[in-house]
Formats: structure tokens, C-alpha cells, sequence
């Protein structure tokens, strides 16, 4: 027994030699998923709120809420269902457009405006898109088309540059005045806003701004564009041959002074294209010289390249100055062949060179080599290539000389001056001079194309102008079926009730008027649809508050063209300018 017992111990102590030598098995070790308590369900309010948090969630509220709010305003027994409801859709588009609920341009929204408002019956689809074969917004695309050509040919930065030589290259103040002054001598000639500023004005306004912009930086850009449009509202406002909607204005007011007001007892009660221009040129030239004053100090253009500031100040930071050759040579290859291009880069390079170059003057020698030996003088560069100091002895040369016009700049000069006299003879010459804007502007195209200055390609891929056209046509056809269904009647009717029963003084009455009038642009896409929606009502309402009639007849006539200044679809060649994109929404309301 012991000896079994003491093979059975000596057995045991050896199976416990030979589990100490070898190496223990790894457990592999599963960790069970740990069950989590269940949540109560979330409240509507919980949603609400992480909705309200979220980046793209609060826009869509806003929109709705605005929506929801106008339908549960009680409906007027004079305005139908239909018209109410179409209302709180067109509101809640504009809204739409300016908050951008999930990033969407104004195209889709006015797409998805139009698919409600013809799902709940406030429209038909011929309703909704019977502005797309207007005349008005054609004469818009066609002006898209006509800048390209402008701008393509070369013609654009020409004019643009000439322009420039008398404003100075780095006065974009001065460069916006000199385009005011073409904008004041073309407005008693043509009678389209969207042919003057949209195909002629605008045009060389793009190819400066384009010039003087490193690729990413817009402010010169969009400085210029905001100059260019509040400009072209002044301009239309001084003439009565500078709008197409002033001559309708004219007629209202001639038949309702000569045939409404018994007092009236010689000519001169008569409003007339003299006495429009001379109670508008004071005020008109004030303007003039105050808007871009105005919107220099609202939305200064850079003074100096962003990107060329920043990496300056790294390199400082970095103990990589004072700067030399090389560190010029680097400069120059990150910045890209655009941005060299710019005056705004050449111009801040020169300055940090001034402050940061080396002593012996190499950066100062490389930087000349590269950009031509006039950068240091601050003129604009004609070409890309300018990487030798002979290369820009030869810019130097060329720019003296002048460059040689090319066959697509001839054929251009020649179609725009032929648009110009078919614009400015409308209606005044008997033929093919008195076809309609619309008309000319197609011509003006077709001979583009027949010339090969414009491609069917360029045609076909200027997105802008596609884009431009369904949003500007959805919401044009939106703001007339208001009218259309009395919606517009009945607000002038309130108002003009509203103003019979409030004993107002005469001058403070006519200014809470005039500011009505204005501001209920908001719901129209076209100054011409606003006068003959309105300006026979508020002018009623005018003189029954004690206004002289012709003083009445007047400033509603101007305020008729001030107000196009207002939104992005305001008039015809606000579509055009804002389509470019250099300015964004939020900065042009």
C-alpha cells in the first residue's frame, strides 16, 4: 500500500514536474456583450430639439414655420384657398433661398416650390411655367451668352484694361467709378436694364475683377458686381428711355393727371421726359458718387492677397526670413500660374519684398526676373509667360505698342455696336431697327456663332444661364399667378383703405407709402410687373393724402427703378450678375 501509494505520490509529483515545465494553454477569454437598459422612446419635443441642433435641420424649421405660419393666418374672404396657399409657398421660397436648407440653390427649391404648389392644386403645370417662354427671360439667357462672347474674344479685358489705365491698376474705388461713367452714358440710349448692365457693362466689369482676383479670392470681384448693380438702379431711374417699364409709368401718369385731376390747367402738369430727368439729375448724380463710397466701406475689396499674408507670416514665424532668391522661386511655384497672374498678388509681394527682402537685393532681382522688369511699377501682367528678364522686356514692348486685335475681338466690337444701335433705335426707327431687346439680343447671338466667336459648346455648357433661366422663369411665374388670383389686389386694397382712414400728414403719409411700395418688390421678379400691378393705386392713394400729383407721379416713378435693387431677382440683369457667383446670397440681400 505505501509503495502504491508512494508510486501514486511519486506519479503526482511528476505530473506536476512536467504542468510547471510546459507552458500553460491560452484561454481564449469572450467577452459577452453587456445588455444596456432601454431608453424610454424619445419625445417629439427630444427630436424637435436635435433636430433644431443639427447644421442642416434648423433652415428646413425655419422655411416650414414661415409656411405654417401664413396659412394659419385667417384667409381673406376676397382671396380664394388657392391663392392664399400659393402665397405662403412663394414666402417660403424667398425664405428657402436665403437660409438654404441643406445646402440647395435657388433651382431646386423654386422645382420643389413648383411641385408643391401643383400638388395641392394652387396650380397647373402651364401655370407654373408659363414665364419660361417669356421674352424677359430670354433677353436674360442671351445676355449670359453675349458676356461669354465678350469675355472669351478678348474684347472684355481690352476695354477692361484701358479702363484701368485711368483709374490706376490697384484703385479698384476709381476702376468702379470709371465703370459708373459708362453705365451713366449708355442709360438715356438703351431701354433694357438686362442689355445694357447684363451684355455690355457687366462684361468688362467681369473680365477686371477677373484680372485683378487671385483664383479664391472674389472680394474685388463682388465689390465690382455690387457697384455695377445698384449703379444700373440709379441710372434707370434718371431717364425715362433708360427703362423699359418708365414709359408705361409715364402713360399711367399722363392719363391720370389729365383725365383724374380737374385743377390741371396747362402743360406743365404734363409728366415729361424733361421734367423727369430734371427731377431726378440732383439726386441721381448724388447717388451715383455715394453708392460705391458706400459699398466700399460695407464690403471693402482685399487690399492684399490672403494667401501671399499668411505664408509670409509662417515663414516668419518659421526663421525663413529676410527673403531671398530661393525663398522667391518657392513663393512663386505654390502660388500657381492664376494667382501670379493677379494684380493683388503682384502688388503684396511687392510690398512684403519692401519689408522683408534681403539687403543685397536678390529677392527684389528674382522676383523682376520672373514677373518682368515694370512689376516693380505695378503694372498688369499681358501674358503668362514671364519667366526671364528678356520676356518682360518683351511685355514691356507689347504693352507700349498695343497688342494687335485678333479676328473674334473685330467680329465681337462689330456685333455689340450693331446690338447698341438696334437697342438704342427701338421703336424709333422703322424696319429691322425697331425690333424689340429680345430680338436684337438673338441676333446678336446668332451672328456670334456665325462668326465662330461663340461654340455651340459654349452655348450649351454656360450653366449659369440654364440655371438662371428655370429659377428666375418658376419664380416669375409664381409672383403673376399671384396677381392673377387678386392676392396682389387685395393687399393694394387694404392698403389704399388703410391710408383713407388714417389721417396722416401729407409728407409723412407720401414716405410710409413710398417705403410700402418699395419693399413689396419682395414678391415680384420684374419692375415692369410691379409698376402695372401698383402705381396707379399708391399714386390714388397719394394725392388723396394731399400730394401734389405731378410731385406724386414722380417719386413713384423713381422708387419704381430704386427698388430693383433689392433682391437677386429683382430686375433682368440682377440674375445676370448674381449668376456669376461672385457674391454670395446672404451678402447681396
Amino acid at each position: 500500500m505505501l509503495r502504491t501509494y508512494g508510486s501514486v505520490a511519486n506519479g503526482a509529483d511528476a505530473k506536476e514536474d512536467i504542468e510547471k515545465s510546459s507552458p500553460a494553454p491560452s484561454v481564449a477569454v469572450v467577452h459577452l456583450p453587456m445588455e444596456k437598459p432601454s431608453s424610454p422612446p424619445e419625445s417629439v419635443f427630444e427630436r424637435l430639439t436635435a433636430c433644431l441642433r443639427s447644421r442642416d435641420g434648423w433652415p428646413w424649421i425655419v422655411v416650414v414655420g414661415v409656411a405654417a405660419s401664413i396659412l394659419a393666418i385667417p384667409r381673406p374672404e376676397t382671396v380664394s384657398f388657392e391663392g392664399w396657399t400659393l402665397l405662403a409657398i412663394f414666402i417660403a421660397t424667398i425664405v428657402a433661398a436665403v437660409v438654404q436648407p441643406g445646402g440647395l440653390g435657388l433651382g431646386p427649391l423654386c422645382i420643389m416650390a413648383v411641385t408643391i404648389a401643383c400638388g395641392t392644386g394652387c396650380l397647373t403645370i402651364n401655370g407654373a411655367l408659363k414665364d419660361l417662354g417669356s421674352k424677359s427671360m430670354w433677353l436674360v439667357v442671351m445676355a449670359f451668352f453675349i458676356a461669354r462672347a465678350i469675355t472669351k474674344s478678348g474684347l472684355g479685358p481690352r476695354i477692361a484694361r484701358r479702363l484701368a489705365s485711368f483709374a490706376g491698376a490697384n484703385n479698384p474705388l476709381a476702376l468702379a467709378y470709371c465703370f459708373l461713367f459708362s453705365e451713366l452714358i449708355l442709360a438715356p440710349m438703351i431701354p433694357s436694364v438686362t442689355a445694357r448692365t447684363g451684355s455690355i457693362i457687366y462684361p468688362l466689369v467681369y473680365s477686371a475683377a477677373v484680372e485683378r482676383d487671385p483664383d479664391g479670392s472674389r472680394r474685388i470681384a463682388s465689390f465690382l458686381t455690387l457697384c455695377c448693380f445698384q449703379v444700373s438702379a440709379v441710372t434707370s431711374a434718371m431717364f425715362v428711355t433708360a427703362m423699359a417699364g418708365n414709359p408705361i409709368v409715364q402713360a399711367f401718369a399722363n392719363n391720370y393727371l389729365q383725365n383724374d385731376i380737374a385743377m390741371l390747367d396747362d402743360d406743365t402738369q404734363s409728366l415729361t421726359a424733361f421734367n423727369w430727368m430734371l427731377g431726378a439729375i440732383a439726386p441721381g448724380l448724388l447717388s451715383l458718387i455715394l453708392v460705391p463710397l458706400t459699398i466700399y466701406v460695407l464690403h471693402p475689396p482685399l487690399s492684399q492677397d490672403p494667401w501671399l499674408v499668411s505664408r509670409t507670416n509662417a515663414n516668419a514665424k518659421a526663421g525663413h526670413l529676410p527673403l531671398d532668391a530661393k525663398g522667391v522661386d518657392r513663393l512663386i511655384s505654390d502660388a500657381g500660374e492664376t494667382r501670379v497672374k493677379s494684380l493683388l498678388f503682384r502688388a503684396t509681394l511687392r510690398e512684403v519684398i519692401q519689408k522683408y527682402g534681403d539687403v543685397e537685393g536678390r529677392a527684389r532681382a528674382r522676383a523682376e526676373a520672373h514677373l518682368g522688369g515694370d512689376w516693380a511699377n505695378g503694372s498688369s501682367p499681358a501674358s503668362a509667360a514671364h519667366n526671364s528678364p528678356s520676356a518682360g522686356k518683351q511685355q514691356q514692348q507689347q504693352q507700349q505698342s498695343g497688342r494687335p486685335w485678333s479676328r473674334d475681338e473685330a467680329y465681337t466690337l462689330v456685333t455689340v455696336v450693331v446690338m447698341l444701335l438696334g437697342w438704342m433705335g427701338q421703336g424709333k426707327i422703322p424696319g429691322l431697327m425697331a425690333m424689340d431687346a429680345t430680338t436684337v439680343a438673338f441676333a446678336g447671338v446668332s451672328l456670334l456663332i456665325l462668326s465662330r466667336v461663340l461654340l455651340w459648346k459654349d452655348v450649351v455648357t454656360e450653366s449659369a444661364a440654364w440655371n438662371t433661366l428655370v429659377w428666375l422663369a418658376i419664380l416669375s411665374g409664381l409672383a403673376s399667378s399671384l396677381k392673377d388670383m387678386g392676392v396682389i389686389g387685395y393687399f393694394s386694397g387694404k392698403i389704399t383703405r388703410f391710408f383713407a382712414s388714417a389721417n396722416f400728414e401729407p409728407h409723412t403719409g407720401f414716405c410710409i407709402l413710398s417705403a410700402i411700395y418699395v419693399y413689396s418688390h419682395y414678391l415680384f421678379a420684374s419692375c415692369s410687373a410691379h409698376m402695372i400691378s401698383m402705381y396707379m393705386a399708391f399714386l390714388g392713394v397719394a394725392t388723396g393724402l394731399g400730394v401734389k400729383p405731378l410731385g406724386a407721379a414722380l417719386m413713384l416713378g423713381y422708387v419704381s427703378n430704386i427698388m430693383g435693387g433689392l433682391t437677386h431677382y429683382a430686375t433682368g440683369a440682377a440674375p445676370v450678375l448674381f449668376g456669376k457667383g461672385f457674391v454670395e446670397l446672404g451678402e447681396w440681400w
